[in-house]
């Protein structure tokens, strides 16, 4: 099987043809392959910056996490303290409060011993002479002592009231 020339020629042809064709199509696929390289390499580019950013974020976050703690710490320990000074202040008032019950029922004490006193008061004054009393013994004190005195046998005497004989 001999080839002629123009058919060796014809084959060379479609071989150099189809060769373009794949060297086209592979040059297509380099394009394509070049581009998504690019693509790619700006999106980790992109994506390096990201991670930049929000490593630089979280170590602020980090910092401010750091700050917060420790205010929580002071937080804790004021609250701490107030709880403390709210307990004595608690205690204070529970003895405050025990004081005035105390003083209350002395009170009481105190009053019913205020009223016992008026009353023997009042029953002491009862039995004192009152006004007209003392002016009745006054003049018949002085009668007794002008009708005593004409004969001057009798001595003066004035009128004693005791508190003692009264009571």
């Amino acid at each position: 099987m001999e080839m002629s020339f123009a058919q060796a020629l014809n084959d060379a042809k479609q071989i150099i043809v189809q060769q373009a064709s794949r060297i086209k199509a592979d040059a297509e696929k380099s394009r394509v392959h070049q581009e998504m390289l690019t693509s790619q390499a700006t999106t980790i580019g992109e994506q390096e910056k990201r991670i930049a950013n929000q490593s630089a974020e979280i170590e602020r976050q980090a910092v401010q996490i750091g700050e917060l703690t420790s205010r929580l710490g002071d937080s804790i320990t004021a609250n701490g303290q107030s709880e403390a000074v709210v307990n004595r202040q608690g205690e204070r008032i529970q003895s405050l409060q025990a004081t005035v019950a105390e003083m209350e029922a002395r009170l009481g004490e105190q009053s019913e011993q205020i009223h016992d006193l008026q009353r023997q008061n009042e029953l002491i004054l009862e039995k004192l002479p009152t006004q007209e009393d003392i002016e009745a013994l006054a003049s018949l004190s002085a009668l007794l002592t002008k009708k005593i005195s004409p004969a001057g046998s009798i001595s003066r005497v004035e009128p004693q009231l005791r508190l003692a004989d009264a009571a």
